[in-house]
């Protein structure tokens, strides 16, 4: 038997049901994955997380290592891209005090995560267009931020180039804020598209 944890029910319906296969769409923390290891006892623990769930990362290993169960992390390749019109910061807070410096629209591809760190942009109400995931505690928590109306883009991805650069010349963006999200997060989409709009 498998046995897959997700942090939300949405993460769960991207997975599907499959024989063989109990799913739990639970967020669990450090201590509850240790005790599901002991209850489960797995031959082995998969970390299929996402690339920047890094305290998710952080807590599956240190319960491996308590329960002395064998790991593999599965990283995405983040594939390569020229310099080209490229600022890379490395955090959210950096890329929001580089906007800061900025003028123009910004369309930002990041989630709903590092929101937070956006509101400290200048006039960022009028100036950034979030896309994020269409769940009812997203759109509430962008609300309550002063994310709204036309500038919350709720949507799920990954995304063509050819709706990257309609979205970007729809709101007349100068910027695009992504992470390096390889293949699967629809990064070279999202860099195509930068270049062409």
């Amino acid at each position: 038997e498998v046995f897959v944890f997700t942090a939300t029910e949405y993460g769960k319906s991207l997975i599907g049901e499959a024989e063989h296969m109990v799913l739990s769409p639970e967020r669990l923390s450090a201590e509850e994955m240790e005790e599901q290891i002991r209850i489960q006892k797995p031959d082995l623990v998969v970390d299929a997380t996402h690339p920047y769930a890094e305290l998710v990362t952080e807590n599956i290993r240190s319960a491996c290592i308590h329960t002395h169960t064998e790991l593999i992390r599965l990283v995405r390749d983040e594939g390569t891209w020229d310099g080209g019109d490229i600022t890379c910061v490395s955090s959210a807070k950096e890329a929001a005090e580089f906007l800061s410096r900025t003028e123009g629209n910004v369309l930002l591809t990041t989630g709903s995560k590092d929101l937070a760190e956006f509101t400290a942009v200048p006039e960022f109400e009028e100036r950034i267009y979030a896309r994020v995931l269409s769940l009812p505690d997203v759109v509430k928590s962008c609300d309550e931020m002063g994310f709204r109306g036309n500038h919350l883009i709720c949507m799920q991805g990954p995304f063509s180039k050819d709706l990257n650069t309609a979205m970007l010349r729809q709101y007349g963006c100068k910027w695009m804020v992504t992470k390096a999200s390889g293949m699967e997060g629809g990064f070279p989409e999202k860099l195509e598209a930068a270049k062409e709009a």
